[in-house]
């Protein structure tokens, strides 16, 4: 698989699987085998599982969530996306956070590795939400 699918597949998990919910395209552009890796968690070794949670957390946190891929580059086997995200916090708990009510934007990078099969094995990422939980912790 060349690079501009493995960038297709990456905006296809972004708009289709986090814009619209179909969690399909997880499965569609992950190995089975997929590592995520964060920086404020283990890695978490069942990446589709994860994803799709995750996918399924901010939908239902943020139903009117909107995203926007802004960058999308790709060299070798690696993509980097940034990805914009923001919609009003009125469904279910965000992060442990009870729906505010308010409008959330948040800035997401991500950098997936491809392997030979074309299927993302490997994702570290900013997630943005930083903001976010500060602003909740405050009104606690």
């Amino acid at each position: 698989m060349d690079i501009t699918q493995s960038k297709q597949l990456a905006r296809d998990i972004f708009e289709r699987g986090f814009g619209r919910g179909e969690l399909e395209v997880v499965d569609a552009g992950l190995a089975p085998d997929a590592v995520d890796r964060h920086a404020f968690a283990p890695d978490e070794p069942d990446m589709r599982h994860h994803l799709k949670n995750a996918i399924g957390m901010l939908r239902g946190a943020i139903p009117d969530l909107q995203v926007t891929v802004a960058d999308l580059f790709g060299e070798g086997d690696r993509i980097a996306i940034r990805v914009e995200m923001h919609g009003a916090h009125t469904g279910g708990p965000l992060f442990g956070v009870p729906p505010t009510g308010e409008q959330v934007e948040f800035e997401q990078f991500h950098i997936v590795q491809f392997g030979e099969h074309g299927l993302g094995i490997r994702h570290w990422a900013n997630v943005g939400l930083e903001q976010f939980l500060l602003t909740a912790a405050t009104r606690a």
